[in-house]
């Protein structure tokens, strides 16, 4: 089927992030604590647990940037174990730093495939910061016509407000319109609002993401 336009997420379908353990070892060192990579990995571990029990936090964090930095925050609150101030230190310097986002090898392609065959381009993302900034550092945002974050919205997929949004924004029918992600619950929200939908399986940072799929399911020629 020929597509209109194609909606993409960001977090784990186009970028990845720079490694946390690295990340805690060097901010920690600038504020004068050496730690061992073995022990930055078991805090990294414990502010994912700790994360996991801040439910309201969680909920919210994507709704507007005040609440996204004061989720992350607290989520990082082992890290002030190691050294005060490392949990903010980590969401300004790691967590939303545009340089800590990297394309995984597939993205550029993908972008140039779906551009060069005329099929414009957004990114809906559950966001609480300017991932735009992210994609101007590589250059990618050329090929990017709209980008729509939940926290500028105020609402997160599933829910249908970001997927509408991205559609009057590209000026296309949902109909017309494919949404590639990779999360089942967040981006199949798409599928309600009429939007085609293409979940891809999880991968490790770095690797290819199967992004060529995309361009498969919408029949244009792969631009390497």
């Amino acid at each position: 089927m020929r597509f209109d336009a194609v909606l993409f997420d960001n977090g784990g379908t186009l970028t990845h992030r720079t490694s946390p353990v690295a990340a805690v070892r060097a901010l920690a060192a600038r504020l004068g604590v050496v730690i061992s990579e073995a022990d930055a990995a078991r805090y990294w571990r414990r502010s994912k647990e700790h994360g996991k029990t801040l439910v309201e936090e969680k909920r919210r964090r994507n709704l507007s940037r005040p609440d996204h930095r004061a989720a992350y925050v607290a989520a990082y609150a082992p890290f002030e174990e190691i050294a005060p101030g490392l949990a903010g230190a980590m969401y300004d310097e790691w967590k939303t730093n545009p340089l800590t986002m990297v394309p995984y090898p597939d993205t550029p392609p993908v972008l140039k495939s779906f551009s060069a065959a005329g099929i414009p381009i957004a990114i809906v993302s559950n966001t609480g910061w300017s991932i735009d900034a992210g994609y101007a550092a590589t250059g990618m945002d050329a090929f990017i016509s709209a980008f729509v974050l939940s926290c500028d919205l105020g609402v997160a997929k599933p829910a249908p407000e970001p997927f509408l949004t991205a559609c009057e924004r590209l000026e296309v029918s949902p109909e017309r319109t494919l949404m590639v992600g990779n999360n089942r619950l967040a981006d199949s929200g798409s599928i309600c609002v009429g939007c085609h939908c293409l979940i891809l399986p999880p991968v490790p940072p770095g690797a290819t993401r199967g992004l060529r799929a995309a361009t498969d399911v919408a029949g244009i020629a792969w631009v390497a």
